[in-house]
């Protein structure tokens, strides 16, 4: 049986029960519940019975001889020999008097008393026939394995023709690692040595091979149960037999055997609990896999499509591009950068229309700024329609998300799992999370990037743009001065068409700076679309980061408890 360090460094059940069942969330581990309880419930068998006395279980195929040396053992004629085993389909149990049997009696086993006398060989221990492994009946297996639950050790008494027998290994592949097994070759009276040594050492290759034990420390004897009630030895291995038994039945061994085993039926466990948890592990990482695959194929599409739609709205990241600019400029230039070129050809045909009647260009004044306000406005409306739009609609997206999910979801169903479960949203889920991307990329593209390339702008143009537009309305304004001061000092004043005139060049002048303060931003804006662009495409990759931890942090209780009872090896 396989060893996994220290037998006194076991943990207690009550320790294990609430991680093992943690652990059962595991969608790996689900379809082994029953066989995990039954396995905690064994091991907590294996710590609890300190002190009581060996329960000693005899396997075997039909006619091995496993009643025959349960007689030889016990010096008494407890079982009934040479007859047709395979129609009993229960266990019989034969205990000394006053030995604790709850278990036993729970599994429906049929218990005989005996009194060990000076006749027996190794009397005093709990024996347990079991019905033969080889039986036509599936049912006397499940017996014997009832049994064996209930069992410390288990002598697996065979003939020659038993050894490799199939469903005996099958049998016993499920104990090897949490019981003591000695292997008994009966009928050692009829072989020769040479076919003694041959059949212990195919049964020692069989242990090793199949069972995982220690080809070395497989114990194998070679017997004669019916010599044995004779008192006779004609192998000479009864004694050594008797001498291996005796020694598991002292106290201390019989202890340390039982926790031995205790430790196989931990060591199974955890070896199930492990590879249910990378099984899952690698569930979740090829999960995870195909959706950042999945989201790096739909990301192209979808920034292809955000960036047409950034197109659309070209015309109102300019206006907000120059209302941004007006803000920092200063002068008159700045007011008419605050007019779209509707609204500045407006008040340019509106000056030259009062030069010669005054109440109609102040009439076209008015107009053109009412017009230029409204088609703000609606421009805005539109462009904020233009990208973030409903999804009803929005085929090339609701595309783009199905493509996205596709390969995760399949991998999942594949897995037997639901995609939920693995933290995989529905098409709707993560169309909505598009959604909220995009409308959040664009009041960035409107807001933040506006202002910050602006910005990045300003800081040249404040040196070059200001003063070149500045400059000749400042000049303007003082000739005008210098003009109106000079006439009210040496006369005569200044006609309504000098300032017409003036007016005039000053709103064309005004005009023409902010037509190329306007030119100057045509950069900038492209620039600020740019900008909306890196960041969407940085929003669909924080989404997907976001979604990528949503699946790798899936099961989180089921396996951290896994983990948890890992630390137990």
């Amino acid at each position: 049986m396989a060893r996994l360090g220290p037998v006194d460094t076991l943990p207690e059940p009550q320790e294990l029960e609430p991680l093992l069942s943690a652990a059962l969330a595991l969608p790996a581990l689900k379809p082994q519940a029953a066989r995990l309880e039954r396995l905690l419930r064994d091991y907590a068998r294996g710590l609890e019975r300190k002190d009581a006395p060996l329960s000693v279980a005899l396997v075997g195929a039909t006619g091995a001889g496993k009643s025959t040396l349960l007689n030889a053992l016990t010096g008494q004629s407890l079982a009934r020999e040479g007859e047709d085993r395979p129609t009993s389909s229960a266990a019989t149990v034969f205990a000394p008097e006053g030995a604790g049997l709850d278990a036993l009696a729970q599994a429906g086993a049929k218990v005989v008393r005996y009194t060990p006398g000076p006749q027996g060989l190794w009397s005093g221990q709990v024996f347990i026939d079991t019905p033969d492994l080889n039986s036509v009946a599936t049912v006397h297996r499940e017996v014997a394995r009832a049994a064996l639950e209930r069992a410390d050790v288990a002598l697996v008494v065979m003939h020659r023709g038993s050894v490799a027998e199939a469903t005996q290994v099958e049998f016993l592949s499920e104990f090897a690692r949490r019981r003591a097994l000695v292997f008994l070759i009966n009928f050692a009276d009829e072989l020769s040595p040479e076919s003694r040594e041959a059949l212990k050492s195919q049964s020692r290759r069989l242990a090793a091979e199949q069972y995982g034990l220690p080809l070395e420390s497989v114990p194998v004897f070679a017997i004669s149960a019916r010599a044995a009630q004779r008192g006779e030895d004609p192998s000479g291995e009864f004694g050594a037999l008797l001498f291996h038994l005796k020694s598991l039945a002292t106290q201390a061994v019989a202890e340390r055997v039982r926790r031995t085993n205790a430790r196989g039926v931990l060591e199974e466990i955890i070896t199930r609990v492990e590879g249910a948890l990378k099984e899952t592990e690698d569930t979740l990482a090829r999960t995870r896999g195909a959706l950042e695959s999945g989201l790096a194929r739909a990301s192209e599409s979808l920034k292809t499509d955000f960036d047409s739609r950034l197109g659309l709205a070209q015309g109102h990241l300019g206006s907000e591009v120059r209302s941004q600019a007006a803000g920092r400029f200063w002068g008159p230039a700045a007011w008419g950068m605050r007019l779209s070129y509707v609204g500045a050809g407006g008040l340019g045909a509106a000056t030259l229309v009062a030069r010669r009647n005054l109440p109609v260009g102040l009439a076209v004044a008015a107009t053109s700024t009412v017009l230029d306000a409204v088609r703000d406005r609606t421009r805005a409306r539109a462009a904020e329609t233009a990208v973030v739009e409903p999804f009803e609609d929005d085929l090339a997206v609701e595309s783009a998300a199905r493509t996205a999910l596709a390969e995760a979801r399949s991998l999942a169903h594949a897995s037997g799992l639901s995609p939920e479960t693995l933290g995989l949203p529905d098409v709707e889920t993560l169309l909505a999370e598009l959604r909220s991307a995009r409308a959040s990329a664009w009041r960035y593209t409107l807001t933040t990037a506006v202002a910050e390339t602006v910005a990045r702008w300003w800081r040249t143009a404040r040196w070059l743009l200001l003063p070149l537009v500045n400059l000749p309305l400042l000049a303007l304004m003082g000739h005008v001065g210098y003009r109106v001061v000079r006439a009210y000092v040496e006369g005569p004043l200044l006609g309504v068409d000098y300032f017409l005139n003036a007016g005039a060049l000053f709103a064309l002048l005004a005009g023409a700076g902010a037509l190329l303060t306007s030119l100057s931003l045509a950069g900038t804006t492209r620039a600020v679309r740019r900008a909306g662009l890196e960041r969407f495409v940085a929003l669909l990759g924080a989404l997907g980061g976001r979604m990528g931890e949503s699946v790798q942090e899936s099961i989180l209780t089921g396996r951290e408890a896994a983990r948890a009872f890992l630390r137990f090896r």
